[in-house]
This record gives structure tokens, sequence and C-alpha cells, in this order.
């Protein structure tokens, strides 16, 4: 199977998107493939035609999880179809596997790279979960934030190293029955975080450079503590992702992402499925 793909970089958070049709039953076994091809991808996405009136495109992600930083990534690839000037900004809107609806985005090209800025589908639920535990050892009980499609836990970074994260991560999300799920370790001193995240249809667990549900999932839970502002700058490895939480009560009511996307390259690759 040939298909055509674009790679795009999400403040580092390298993403491929699969611009050929891709049947669904095949788009896991696709993704493993392409993501050992091409080793520096850290996920896979497929473009399909909308299936929600108003949409542009929908979005596909590799094992049905919902991912922000690849819906900006795509939001970049209209924005890159209509030949969006530089200095200018648009808005697009597309579906997303693992959220309900149409989410809108807003991109900018400055010239250099595009600023999207993606209105994040809300939390289901925002609580203490308890961890599994390792070798004997159990950990105090995290915030886990659920989205649709993907849950993430809020490990303070001094509880837990990355080898631990690594080895919990597959019963952690077997236990919470998601598609996916991330651990993000957190430092709160620095307002910035490593998020791990795992993708039960593809077995991949992958230490992102950036996370854009991982950073929706802190400024979820930040906006729900006393006092607190309602947009964060957060710090991972690949850059910054500013997010904005607005809260009515004990509820997150809108939630959106900020962050910088490049396309990197277009090309051609043979899958053997």
């Amino acid at each position: 199977m040939k298909i055509s793909y674009a790679v795009f970089d999400p403040t580092k958070n390298i993403t491929l998107l699969a611009v050929s049709p891709v049947a669904r039953d095949t788009q896991a076994a696709a993704a493993a493939e392409l993501m050992r091809r091409f080793p520096e991808v850290e996920q896979v996405g497929f473009l399909e035609p909308p299936d929600f009136s108003g949409a542009q495109l929908h979005l596909q992600m590799m094992g049905g999880e919902f991912c922000g930083n690849a819906a900006m990534s795509a939001a970049a690839y209209l924005a890159g179809q209509a030949g969006l000037p530089a200095g200018r900004s648009a808005g697009c809107s597309l579906t997303v596997s693992g959220a309900a609806g149409v989410l809108t985005c807003q991109v900018e090209n400055t010239g250099d790279f595009c600023l999207g800025t993606v209105a994040m589908p809300l939390p289901e639920t925002v609580g203490p979960i308890p961890l599994p535990p390792l070798n004997g050892k159990s950990f105090p009980e995290v915030p886990a934030v659920r989205f649709p499609g993907i849950a993430h836990c809020i490990v303070p970074a001094e509880r837990m190293t990355r080898r631990q994260a690594e080895e919990i991560i597959r019963p952690l999300c077997a236990s919470l029955s998601a598609d996916a799920c991330g651990i993000l370790l957190w430092d709160a001193a620095a307002a910035s975080f490593a998020p791990l995240v795992y993708v039960a249809a593809t077995d991949t667990a992958v230490w992102e450079s950036g996370c854009g549900s991982g950073s929706a999932a802190i400024g979820a839970y930040l906006a729900l503590q006393p006092a607190a502002p309602s947009e964060t700058a957060l710090r991972q490895p690949g850059g910054v992702i500013r997010v904005r939480a607005e809260r009515a009560g004990a509820r997150i009511v809108r939630l959106s992402i900020t962050g910088s996307v490049r396309e990197l390259t277009r090309g051609e690759a043979v899958l053997s499925l």
C-alpha cells in the first residue's frame, strides 16, 4: 500500500498525518510500521472526509484516542492547503477521534511557523485515583483528568522515576479502561512536566516532547484549585504550550491550548500491509 503523508512539529511532538485513505481496520498496523520506519515520529493520525456537518475534515488517531497536538497539526494542514498567507489568520473546524462534536481551531501564519489555538473537549472527570503498585511499592493517590479517549495522571516528579512510569503505564491504562493513558511527571515549582503517553491499540509508550491533551489536563486541574489563574504557560521538553481554562463552580466550561506548529516534510511511503 502506498500512502502520502505530511509530518508536522507541534512543540516537538513530531506527528505524521497520513493524507491517503487508510482503512480503519489497518490503521493501527500502518501507524506501528510508520513509527518503526521513522523513529522521530511520536504519533500518527489519519485524515479522513468529515463525518459531521460543519467540519472540514476528520482526524482519526492511530489508536482511536484524542490528541490536541495532532488536531493542531491537522488545522495547520488545512491552512496550508488553503494557501493562508504570512501575517494572516483563519479559523477551521474538524472532528477528532475520541471527542464528540466539531472542534474549532484558529491558525495564524507567522511566516516562520503557525500559531494554533485548539478548543479542547472538556474533562469528563477530575479527581484522585490509585496507581498500580510496582514490585510491592505503593504510590499515593494522584489527580487524574479523563477526557474522551484519553486519561492523564498528574504525578509529582519527585515521587516517580521514568523507569517506574514505564513499568506501570500499561496496567494503569487497563485499570482506567482507556484507549490511551498519560503519566505526566509534574514539577509544580517550574510549571513543567514530562509526558509519557501509552496507546493501547498500538501498544506504544512514548516520552513525548510535547503533549497537548496533557497540557490541557494540567491546565484544567490547576484551574479548579483555589485562586487559580485562567491561563497557564506549561513547559515541556519541546517548548511551551499555553492553556486557557474557564471554570463555573467545580466544572471546567471552556478549555483551549495554544502552541506553535511547523510543517517539516511531505512524502510517500509503501507499507507492507
